[in-house]
């Protein structure tokens, strides 16, 4: 039997301290997006179209941000950015305004990055 998983809301709701959410591609094949990515390449979507698409995200991220835990986000990108990741780049002022730390880094900076030793 699968183990459940789960959802983003119950893992948000039972963090205590932080959260960090890395973002690696250059797109994600997400659906829903599909459309509201269309729109905004052809410059028919604003910010108050993506914050009425992303509003129950932002609501979970204020509401975690509000009971004091630090949500970070870290977008490796490469370079030219793809469509999708300039779609994320208008976006994350969304983001921000509710709480996340957003940081980006071009994937060949990432590159020379290793891991912490003790």
């Amino acid at each position: 039997m699968k183990p459940k998983v789960p959802s983003i809301d119950a893992l948000l709701d039972s963090a205590q301290h932080s959260a960090v959410h890395l973002e690696m591609r250059d797109t994600y094949a997400v659906a829903e997006e599909q459309d509201d990515l269309a729109l905004w390449a052809a410059g028919k979507w604003t910010l108050e179209d993506s914050w009425e698409a992303l509003g129950e995200w932002l609501a979970l991220v204020r509401r975690t941000v509000d009971r004091g835990v630090v949500i970070r986000r870290a977008r490796i990108v490469s370079e030219p950015v793809s469509d999708y990741v300039a779609f994320e780049h208008f976006t994350t002022p969304l983001n921000e305004q509710a709480g996340e730390q957003v940081r980006w880094l071009a994937r060949r900076r990432a590159t020379s990055i290793s891991p912490a030793r003790s």
